[in-house]
């Protein structure tokens, strides 16, 4: 799958909001890489560096991890990390923190999924 297509779907799902497009969009991502920012925090003296991901606000309230369709997206902070889907729905299901998942292009287009749809991908995966 190239990651074209997905950007593509991204875009589509985005503009139309039709559950059918989304649908489309998450049958074509397992498998795919999709990349996030990280922040380090020191861990008192000779400890190592705890690593975590970053929320976003989405909305007021609601607190999402913020994922890229590509590495080289200005948005994307050194060091960062990727993940294939089918981790990317375990990550968010087991943040007890996040509401869900935001996926973004390049050119800013970005579709939103909440902890329940994430958590329904997953059922469906397994």
């Amino acid at each position: 799958m190239q990651i074209d297509t997905i950007v593509h779907l991204v875009n589509r799902a985005a503009n139309s909001g039709a559950a059918t497009d989304y649908d489309e969009l998450f049958s074509k991502l397992p498998g795919i890489e999709l990349f996030f920012n990280v922040a380090t925090v020191e861990e008192g003296g000779a400890d190592p560096v705890a690593i975590s991901t970053p929320l976003v606000h989405a909305g007021g309230a609601l607190k999402a991890v913020l994922l890229f369709t590509s590495s080289d997206n200005p948005q994307l902070k050194r060091p960062f990390g990727g993940i294939v889907w089918e981790r990317a729905l375990e990550m968010v299901a087991g943040m007890p923190d996040a509401d869900g998942l935001i996926i973004q292009t390049n050119d800013t287009a970005w579709v939103g999924i909440d902890k329940a749809k994430v958590l329904a991908l997953l059922a469906e995966l397994s």
